[in-house]
């Protein structure tokens, strides 16, 4: 998390569309893979009403939907209308698809979160996010996920018993790499075959030894017994994968160029999920190694995007890809999934009081010893700045979120700390009750605490370290803090600058303005 304490109100966007059809077949038995090699069909930019089938999928004898990297990202926040991702989405995808009877396999690649020290909502919300994105799979009857370093830095005990605790008993942890403490074998498989209908689909996955290297964590050790090298247990666990499915995928946990070996070294899987390097896949297409036996893929980050396999054993190609995009063509009832997440998951976090109780720091870079003090103690002395900042989205900040049509979304920490004043700080916004003087996104935001400055308002160091140009707010991305490509994709720093500058609407002539008074902090610090 940055440590400056700049913070600008935050909207957010992502983007795209597409569905995806898949049918079912009466036939079986064991694919000719080898003379009929697989194409792709579709670059998963082609659009279709919601419900309508995408004709390059054909009609398959079974689907397999593999989703991963997550990255936190359970649900577009909704602060603008062109976001894409979300479980809700990908919920009603599947709805769509088995209500049509298209039987289908489920594999995540993991990464279900991403760097809970790191977190705009801080680290006890990211172990509640990690929790319910958990539910969430279960509820979704995933058959397998792959074990990921990201979703240990949680704790490997604490991830380790949330599966345990959490996961259902539909949905197993897939390494093959890994042996875990005997305690959660139950839990654990190196490899499984799930069916869909009459095909059956072999799934592995593998974890980089050098990623839980670098996990640092004082029960690592014990729970997890044995890490090795991938290329040590591939051949054994693909030949029995082999003699039991249609299809063979690997899960690869681990950097690209990982992936791209494996899958040439192994040569005999099907389909290979790589990491990815961006929210957006660079290609939609799957590569083609191995004389075109193998499809090499990326799902993307961020829960953006599902990976939607045709399925055809008896057929040339016995496979075609599609990338869907989760727009809002897939804002669907989603009930049950809308339950746990936009009810139980924030409710819980509203019980947890995850925004009272969050790890708060001293404020880095201001006058030593400054609090905040809110925008109504600036008003005295800059009373047209403030009649200015009154009427922006910023001074509105917080009340967008107390009238936003989801339940208690005040109460998650990742939209606060955007839409309120000094939050990740000591002395900064805590709750209605607490910090009513804090609500909004205030001056204080962009030029710190100002408790100092206003007990000696002519103080030239003080007024140094609480002035902002347009080339230090650009310099230090300040804006972009919130305003970034995930929150405000089209945010351009010079435009909108122009809508929130305030230099030179006061004019201090009244001595007054210049005696300072002692500081009123903000209520409740």
């Amino acid at each position: 998390m940055d440590g400056t304490g700049y913070r600008a109100w935050a909207s957010i966007a992502l983007c795209a569309a597409v569905l995806v059809y898949v049918g079912c077949s009466g036939s079986s038995g064991t694919s000719d893979r080898a003379a009929s090699a697989p194409t792709p069909k579709a670059s998963g930019a082609a659009t279709t009403a919601p419900g309508k089938p995408l004709a390059n999928l054909g009609n398959p004898a079974a689907v397999l939907i593999i989703t991963g990297q997550q990255d936190g990202y359970m649900e577009p926040c909704g602060c603008t209308e062109d976001q894409s991702g979300g479980l809700l989405r990908r919920f009603d995808l599947l709805e769509r698809i088995h209500a049509l009877n298209w039987p289908t396999a489920l594999f995540d690649l993991g990464s279900l979160i991403k760097d809970p020290a790191g977190a705009r909502g801080g680290f006890e919300q990211t172990k509640l996010k990690f929790d319910y994105s958990v539910k969430a799979l279960a509820l979704m009857k995933y058959d397998a996920l792959a074990l990921s370093a990201d979703d240990l830095k949680i704790g490997v005990g604490e991830a380790l018993g949330c599966f345990d605790n959490s996961l259902g008993d539909s949905t197993k942890i897939v390494v093959a790499n890994v042996q875990p403490d005997p305690v959660y074998e139950r839990r654990f498989r190196a490899s499984l075959v799930a069916a869909a209908g009459p095909v059956k689909v072999g799934v592995t996955a593998v974890i980089d030894p050098e990623s839980l290297k670098k996990l640092i964590d004082p029960d690592k050790d014990s729970l997890l017994l044995k890490v090795v090298a991938p290329d040590d247990v591939l051949p054994k666990v693909l030949a029995d994968l082999s003699s039991e499915s249609d299809y063979q995928v690997l899960l690869v946990q681990g950097p690209p160029e990982l992936a791209k070996r494996l899958a040439t070294a192994h040569p005999g899987f099907d389909i290979v999920v790589s990491t990815s390097e961006f929210p957006d896949p660079l290609n939609h297409d799957p590569d083609l190694l191995n004389g075109g036996k193998t499809m090499l893929i990326t799902v993307g980050k961020k829960g953006k995007y599902a990976g939607v396999f045709g399925l055809y054993p008896n057929e040339s190609p016995s496979l075609r890809y599609q990338l869907v995009t989760l727009t809002k063509a897939f804002d669907g009832p989603a009930t049950s999934m809308k339950k746990l997440i936009e009810d139980d998951y924030r409710a819980t976090l509203k019980a947890a009081k995850v925004v009272e109780n969050y790890l708060r720091l001293p404020f880095a870079n201001g006058a030593p010893g400054a609090t905040f003090v809110g925008a109504e103690s600036c008003k005295s002395c800059h009373p047209a700045t403030y009649a200015f900042w009154s009427t922006t989205k910023h001074a509105q900040a917080l009340n967008a979120l107390l009238h936003d049509k989801k339940p208690n979304v005040a109460f998650d920490a990742e939209c606060i700390t955007c839409h309120t004043t000094g939050f990740e700080f000591n002395s900064g916004w805590k709750s209605e009750t607490d910090t009513p003087d804090l609500a909004g996104n205030q001056c204080e935001n962009c030029h710190g605490p100002c408790s100092k400055h206003e007990a000696a308002p002519d103080n030239p160091e003080y007024r140094k370290l609480i002035a902002l140009t347009a080339e230090l707010a650009d310099k230090n991305r300040l804006c972009l803090r919130c305003h970034d490509d995930e929150n405000s994709r089209n945010f351009e720093f010079k435009k909108y600058w122009q809508q929130v500058m305030h230099k030179g609407l006061d004019t201090y002539a009244d001595p007054q303005v210049h005696r300072g008074k002692k500081p009123r902090l903000a209520r409740g610090n």
